[in-house]
């Protein structure tokens, strides 16, 4: 990305996966992600999932900075930046309109534990995280200091694949269960291919590496 760092301190427009649409002034380049101020916040965007990358049109008065980058003096990769971030309040796009808040509770080798007031523990791959934006100062919700969700001491696998085995038998909802087709008992995990039992008893295959979440039904 040696060709990028002639647009630091510039004004970028940035179109990731799901084709959204970003444009801030270009802050930092990591080993595989991108910084930018959007005028409001900091937003970390993987390189895997940009689109393209054009000079913007606005001028640099709307985007003063007038805060610390959260993460500064850190090394910019996207696991370091995701470990530095737990515990922090963030928004996390996964795709589409599916966006979350809460909080980083761990970083394993594959996946992040989630921490959401919305959808309780949630698991989500790395691979589909689009951008990561943290809030300062600030809780999900306005949720007053002290009610946030807390760390239940529980283990967790290494890797996706292996934390969902634990949840076999159980009724779980993937992709926050937008989608009725992703959601039933979790009956069986096995190489690429997750077999779900739906509401109507019926049973599914789904390819886990299309899944961008996963957590139990309450």
């Amino acid at each position: 990305m040696n060709s990028l760092k002639s647009y630091i301190g510039k004004i970028i427009e940035v179109e990731i996966s799901s084709k959204k649409t970003i444009v801030g002034k270009l802050l930092e380049l990591g080993t595989d992600l991108i910084v930018l101020f959007n005028g409001q916040q900091y937003v970390y965007l993987p390189l895997v999932h940009l689109l393209s990358v054009n000079k913007g049109e606005s001028s640099d008065t709307e985007y003063i900075i007038e805060e610390t980058a959260p993460f500064e003096g850190t090394q910019l990769s996207l696991k370091q930046i995701l470990t530095n971030a737990s515990g922090i309040f963030v928004e996390l796009f996964l795709t589409g309109n599916h966006i979350v808040h809460g909080y980083i509770q761990n970083v394993q080798k594959d996946y992040i534990v989630f921490d959401s007031p919305a959808f309780k523990t949630m698991y989500i791959p790395v691979a589909h995280l689009k951008w990561l934006i943290p809030y300062l100062n600030q809780t999900p919700y306005q949720i007053k200091t002290g009610q946030q969700i807390n760390s239940s001491g529980e283990s967790f696998a290494q890797t996706f694949e292996e934390q969902m085995k634990k949840s076999l038998g159980k009724i779980v909802l993937f992709d926050l269960g937008k989608d009725s087709e992703k959601i039933g008992i979790l009956n069986g995990v096995e190489n690429v291919l997750v077999e779900l039992v739906k509401g109507n008893g019926k049973t599914i295959y789904l390819n886990m590496a299309h899944l961008k979440s996963m957590h139990e039904g309450k």
